[in-house]
């Protein structure tokens, strides 16, 4: 890449536009950034890079990049001209940046632009106008990042020679950004992931075979062997000498088993012979209970025998239960005979006294008819008296109801008069709506304003009072570094007079007599003296800075704030409010009311049509009911009339009907009652001689005799059973006396309770055995069964256990551990060391070339201490005494040679692997005033070689000699509006 110019406005130091024309630069091949501390140089390097990049090195943040001398409505902005390879390119850029608003009061923010054009042929080609998108699309071009290119085009001040002095890691952590070796690291992740993902499978496997091994052994009741403890179960399964041992609880568990089987079938055949013989003890005893019992019921029977009364009850009852039917037969007349009399009786006393009844019933009845015949006519009296009352209440009550519609008739142009001028009234109020809202609105943005501005007007006064003592300490603090430079240039003879030996030249005179050397004075102070002041100056300028930035951002939002307000007080602005507030819901109210109003009007209007309807609907009813009323009055008065004829002491027809019913009824229950009564008296008469037939027959005297003999059931069950239960316990003693088996028995002791021992014994023995086989099958069945698992746990283990082993030593490898890794680096270190040694060669090729050819740079594999980086490491190599050295040992001047070596270094290799890209253009900013006159004349040897290669280089430095020795110049004034830049070349 190769810059051709350089515009700026209203960037950093830089008020106005100013333009750096860089072929005459390019031409010169190497230049001098030049000018006072604070004028500006390091930004042009910072425009440079934001051009490119929209970044800027440092800590410095893009958003305070426009200048504090410009005018408050310039436009900052940087133009960056340039060739990378065969194409030319134009970059604009702005910051984002706060203006004045074009129109009224108050600021707005201008957010961040970028233009990116390629100019073809004498005409421009836009390739992008999005600020992100000409970032990344100049990243891709140049083959790498800000930070890349901040790296190895602008050497900043002071930190290339943190590269020198890194350590291990930060040194790793550079190397990586700039190589772009993530994706090393990213297989150093990965592959510790798959060893770590790999380590829980084989774990889980692992974890499945100890879980087997342990059920294994508890289930034999064995300890389990060392070998195959967790710790040493791994080497045992690779060994295979976890199988061997499951087979061998599982033999043995079977041998057990055939053992526990043998002895169960022996207790089970003693259990059998015990249980036999129990069996036949018990019959033998059971056979002799019966016996013994046979005996002692034939001794009570023959005590105890039924006597001849109770046979003779129950055959006096069996002849008189042949009599019984005939005797019901009489009961059963006697008790209708009485009944009937009863019922006549009763009939006679309720039915008028009459000679024939039948006779009066069948009178009585004619008469009923003809009065249930008016029974149809009195409801229908009833029914028209209804309709009368009814009507005529209607009558009476449709009489306010039709006048309460005329007068609401009358009422209504009335009603709606009021509600038209209520709904006029409202719409008025409504429309003020649209302005109170809007007078609401911009009075709630001034007293949101008005409440801030107390509290932004105190933010301001404490931020100008930070300011100005930010602005004394930094004054402070520039007096004492201008104090300690006068001073350190006042004893600087003496500073240069320290160094002169005797024969050595003279460094300002070129004599090698030092007859009066300087010496140093109570006010002379050392380089870090000076540092020290120049430090603590930068530092309180930066506060200052910022401070002053604080105070104009403060300003910026008290003026919006009062803009906002526009004049109205904070304890003003909550009453306004309220009143504003208050009218609004007035018109709100309104607005309510109108509707309603509407509302109201429409109802009334239908509720009118609803009155006329009605009104005309009673004016008929009521003309109809008074004709309904006349008819009925008129039916009512003819039906009276017909019952009258037929009821003559003023009854009902109901309690007539109901009368005639009643008194025929009870004429006909005494005509039954009679003829019942006669026909009870003949049964009875005919039963009663039928009775005293069949007692005589079954030998009774009388029928009260026969009904003596006759036992209840209670008495002939309990005859009938004691004479049962006599002959069947007879008849089962001889039996059991008679039987051969219990004749045998009559002699024989019988001992049960030795068999009921013995069994007991054999039931016990059988039951343990019966326990012990069942136990020693379930052993043999689960150790066989979690063999097999054991067998499917070890074969899943297995691949997985292996795979875990080639992946942790994999990883272990790509982290630099263990064994096969005898560098005991990291993949990405390993990788960036080879950058490392690349550039480590490019640097030492300019350290040869200079003039006493002292030092070289060595990479190292050692780590620095344990656990940190290895391999990345630098040693510096004194070749005029064959020793290493650490690079903090060099002296200042040393070290920015070295360090200068070492970044030129750098930039070629990143160069080359950012796809060849020619970085034309190089800055380095400071660092050479630490250099001795002949250090200084190798490095200008040095960068007139990088000129020769055909790249610009600028030097960013204020020391004299430079100024001497490089004839083109790009100087940097500062002035109190805004500094400027110009070229100049001195003529030898």
């Amino acid at each position: 890449m190769r810059i051709h110019s350089l515009t700026v406005s209203a960037f950093g130091p830089f008020a106005g536009t100013h333009e750096v024309d860089f072929e005459e630069l390019n031409d010169a091949g190497v230049f001098l950034v030049t000018g006072p501390t604070g004028a500006g140089k390091t930004s042009i390097l910072d425009a440079v890079c934001f051009a490119l990049f929209g970044q800027v090195p440092g800590a410095r943040g893009v958003k305070t990049l426009r200048s504090d001398h410009a005018e408050d409505d310039a436009r900052p902005e940087v133009a960056l001209d340039f060739t990378l390879g065969e194409r030319r390119f134009v970059v604009r850029r702005t910051p984002e940046w706060t203006r004045p608003k074009r129109k009224g009061e108050g600021t707005t923010v201008e957010k961040a632009a970028a233009t990116l054009l390629e100019l073809t042929g004498g005409s421009e080609r836009l390739i992008s106008s999005r600020a992100q998108e000409v970032g990344h699309y100049l990243s891709d071009l140049l083959g790498m990042t800000a930070g890349q290119f901040q790296q190895v085009a602008m050497l900043p001040q002071g930190e290339f020679q943190t590269f020198l002095r890194a350590s291990s890691q930060e040194r790793h952590d550079v190397l990586q950004q700039l190589f772009r070796t993530e994706r090393f690291t990213r297989i150093e992740e990965w592959v510790q992931d798959h060893s770590k993902r790999l380590r829980e499978l084989a774990a889980a496997g692992e974890a499945a075979v100890r879980r087997l091994v342990d059920l294994m052994a508890d289930r034999a009741d064995v300890e389990t062997p060392v070998r195959l403890l967790p710790e040493a179960l791994a080497r045992s399964a690779s060994a295979e000498l976890v199988l061997p041992w499951a087979d061998e609880l599982v033999a043995s568990a079977h041998e057990a088993l055939e053992t526990a089987a043998a002895q169960h079938e022996q207790t089970t055949e003693q259990l059998r012979v015990a249980r036999t013989q129990h069996d036949d003890a018990q019959r033998r005893q059971a056979l002799r209970a019966r016996l013994d019992d046979a005996t002692q019921v034939l001794r009570r029977l023959a005590q105890d025998a039924p006597t001849d009364a109770a046979r003779a009850l129950l055959a006096a009852d069996a002849r008189a239960a042949r009599c019984v039917p005939v005797l019901r037969l009489l009961d059963g007349s006697l008790a209708v005979e009485a009944a009937a009399r009863e019922a006549h009786a009763l009939a006679a006393r309720q039915a008028p006294s009459v000679e024939d009844a039948r006779v009066a019933a069948q009178q009585t009845h004619t008469q009923l008819a003809r009065v249930e015949a008016l029974l149809p006519r009195e409801r229908e009296l009833r029914k028209t008296r209804e309709s009368f009352r009814a009507a005529a209440d209607a009558l009476k009550n449709l009489g306010p109801r039709l006048q309460r519609a005329e007068l609401a008739m009358t009422e209504h142009p009335r009603r709606r008069e009021a509600l038209e001028k209520a709904l006029a009234t409202a719409r008025e109020a409504a429309v003020r709506r649209p302005a109170i809202e809007g007078e609401l609105t911009q009075l709630s943005g001034r007293a949101e304003a008005a409440q801030a501005l107390p509290d932004a007007e105190a933010a301001l006064n404490r931020h100008r009072d930070q300011a100005r003592d930010a602005r004394d300490a930094y004054a402070d603090a520039r007096d004492r570094m201008l104090d300690v430079i006068s001073r350190r240039l006042a004893g600087m003879a003496a500073e240069l007079a320290i160094k002169l030996s005797d024969g050595d030249p003279c460094q300002v005179c070129g004599s090698t007599d030092h007859p009066a050397p300087a010496r140093f004075t109570e006010d002379s102070v050392d380089e870090a003296a000076q540092l020290a002041a120049t430090t603590e100056a930068d530092a309180l300028r930066v506060v200052h800075e910022s401070a002053v930035q604080r105070v104009q951002e403060a300003e910026l939002r008290v003026e919006s704030l009062r803009v906002a307000a526009s004049g109205l007080k904070a304890v003003d602005a909550e009453g306004a409010l309220a009143d504003c507030r208050r009218r609004l819901a007035e018109v709100e109210q309104a607005e309510r009311a109108a509707d309603e109003a509407s509302q109201q009007l429409r109802t009334l209007d239908h509720e009118a049509v609803a009155l006329a309807d009605q009104l005309r609907q009673l004016e008929a009813e009521s003309t109809r009911l008074g004709h309904t009323v006349q008819t009925l009055a008129e039916t009512a008065s003819r039906i009276e009339s017909e019952i009258a004829d037929e009821v003559e002491d003023g009854s009902s027809l109901a309690e007539a009907v109901a009368g005639l019913t009643r008194t025929a009824r009870n004429l006909e229950m005494l005509a039954d009652a009679a003829a019942a009564l006669a026909r009870a008296q003949a049964d009875t008469a005919r039963h009663h001689e039928a009775a005293l037939a069949s007692a005589r027959e079954q030998g009774f005297a009388s029928l009260d005799e026969v009904r003596g003999a006759v036992l209840d059931d209670a008495s002939r069950a309990a005859h009938q059973e004691a004479v049962s239960a006599h002959d069947t316990a007879l008849r089962e003693a001889e039996a059991v006396l008679a039987d051969p088996d219990l004749v045998a028995l009559t002699d024989v002791t019988v001992d049960v309770e030795s068999a009921v021992r013995t069994l007991d014994l054999a039931v016990a023995a059988d039951g343990a055995a019966a326990r012990a086989h069942h136990l020693a099958q379930e052993v043999a069945a689960a150790l066989t069964t979690q063999r097999e698992r054991l067998v499917d746990a070890l074969d899943a283990w297995a691949p997985a256990r292996e795979r875990y082993l080639t992946a942790d030593s994999m990883a272990r490898l790509v982290r630099g551990m263990g064994s096969d890794n005898q560098l005991q680096m990291r993949l990405s270190a390993y990788v960036l060391a080879t950058r490392l040694d690349q550039v480590v060669a490019a640097a030492n090729e300019r350290l040869t070339h200079m003039r006493e050819q002292r030092y070289l740079l060595e990479r190292t594999g050692d780590a620095a201490r344990k656990g940190s980086q290895a391999g990345l490491g630098l040693r510096v190599i004194d070749e005029w005494t064959g020793e290493t050295r650490d690079p903090s040992t060099l002296s200042g001047g040393e070290t920015f040679v070295v360090s200068l070596a070492l970044a030129l270094g750098l930039s070629d290799v990143v160069s080359q692997e950012s796809g060849g890209i020619e970085l034309g253009t190089l800055f380095i900013d400071e660092g050479f005033g630490m250099l001795d006159l002949d250090t200084l004349d190798d490095v200008m040897d040095r960068l007139d070689g990088l000129r020769a290669g055909g790249r610009t280089v600028g030097v960013v430095s204020h020391v004299t000699e430079l100024r001497n020795r490089i004839p083109t110049q790009l100087h940097v004034d500062k002035q109190r509006h805004g500094s400027s830049v110009s070229v100049t070349t001195l003529i030898a």
